[in-house]
């Protein structure tokens, strides 16, 4: 088995002033990912909370949430989260400003068979 890692950074500016998502692209559901860090930050404004998880097609599941109530404050997850590869790495922005640049950033492990 071959392992890949996997280090991917996506950004966004800010359409809703309610909640906006940014996630990075999906692998095929049969591959295993490994992910070892999640983290959401809003670069240039406040947010009330940033949550930090997996979202698969329209469902989002969160396992970190913390507020970030100024500008370059993060919420990041760190640890061991195994999902099929279209479980898609998400950070969810909840009461920014539009026009803000939102950033996810994530890191892990692509395990293929050879």
């Amino acid at each position: 088995m071959a392992i890949k890692a996997i280090v991917r950074k996506m950004q966004a500016l800010c359409t809703s002033i309610v909640t906006q998502d940014v996630s990075i692209d999906a692998w095929p559901a049969d591959v295993c990912v490994h992910w070892e860090q999640i983290s959401g930050v809003n670069r240039t404004g406040a947010t009330t909370t940033i949550e930090v998880g997996l979202k698969r097609v329209g469902e989002f599941y969160s396992f970190r949430s913390g507020a970030a109530v100024a500008a370059d404050r993060s919420v990041r997850l760190l640890g061991d989260l195994h999902a099929p590869g279209d479980f898609r790495p998400t950070a969810r922005f909840l009461v920014a400003a539009v026009g803000d640049m939102l950033e996810l950033t994530c890191s892990g492990m692509l395990c293929e068979e050879e």
